[in-house]
């Protein structure tokens, strides 16, 4: 049978007994995270549920009217990244269908969803982990006979900011609507000895399709700056996400520093506001200028 024929829609209550049936199958739980036997009830609230969650996704596979299997697609707020896992038909195993399934479930799903993949296979599950592979994903942890695997969302990239950068940055300072630091430009002489004062712990100019959209900056006390030219919650959602999968905060000092990182926002900037409540993130205070 050929791969190329394969059909991909969104899983449908009808589709609630066959999944079951998979899961259930005892290739299935052996190469699954959970291998426990479960009820017909217990998996029929799950699926219910699991149809009406905006923050799942379930994609069934078919060739020719049959169905060959289930990829599913979990959306984590907290790390703005999806976790990912298939399960095939065990009629339908052994095809060399698994690769060709899985990549057009990926491809339908980032249609609508810019986040970066994360998956966790069994060590002794081989198939999987070359199905996986094949696609993008690379191995980043080892755990308890558990890979963790991530595929990234790859239309952004982040450049680490140097000397030469400086032009650049001065006319992203020029361009920015909104500031707390500063009401007036400083020189480029001025501006250039502050990044060479590497004032930062981390600072990286931003791009999206290749094209450059902002700059980021984490401070020492765990602040994270942001002037992004044109901000849009996608865009927001994803530097936020890199920034949680790619750095740890520094360590806790009482009345200084905390142990997570927060966001400077301009009173003034509106836009980013209402980005960061549309994204869930919680706002801990307001600052007022006394002097």
């Amino acid at each position: 049978m050929q791969d190329d024929n394969i059909k991909i829609r969104p899983a449908v209550l009808d589709d609630c007994y066959s999944v079951f049936e998979w899961r259930n199958d005892k290739s299935s739980r052996e190469m699954s995270l959970s291998d426990n036997f479960i009820t017909f009830s217990e998996h029929s609230g799950w699926f219910k549920s699991s149809l009406q969650s905006q923050k799942r996704t379930l994609y069934i596979g078919e060739q020719e009217n049959k169905k060959i299997g289930v990829c599913r697609f979990d959306f984590n707020l907290s790390e703005f990244t999806s976790d990912v896992s298939i399960n095939m038909n065990p009629e339908m195993r052994n095809r060399g269908l698994g690769k060709a399934f899985l990549s057009k479930c990926i491809t339908n799903y980032w249609l609508k969803n810019d986040y970066d993949l994360l998956s966790k296979i069994k060590s002794q599950n081989l198939a999987s982990l070359k199905i996986f592979k094949s696609l993008g994903f690379e191995e980043y942890n080892y755990k308890d006979e558990v890979v963790f695997l991530k595929k990234p969302f790859n239309n952004l990239k982040f450049k680490a900011v140097e000397e030469t950068d400086a032009n650049i940055l001065f006319e992203l300072l020029g361009k920015r609507q909104h500031s707390i630091s500063h009401k007036v430009m400083p020189s480029k002489s001025e501006h250039l000895a502050f990044i060479k004062s590497n004032p930062y712990r981390y600072w990286f100019l931003v791009f999206e399709d290749d094209q450059l959209v902002g700059a980021i900056y984490i401070q020492k006390d765990n602040s994270i700056g942001l002037n992004l030219l044109f901000p849009h919650k996608k865009l927001v959602r994803k530097i936020l996400g890199y920034l949680k999968r790619n750095f740890d905060p520094e360590p806790e000092v009482k009345s200084k520093v905390p142990d997570y990182f927060y966001l400077n926002v301009s009173y003034g900037n509106e836009d980013l506001k209402e980005i960061l409540d549309e994204l869930g993130v919680d706002p801990i205070q307001l600052s007022y200028k006394v002097i």
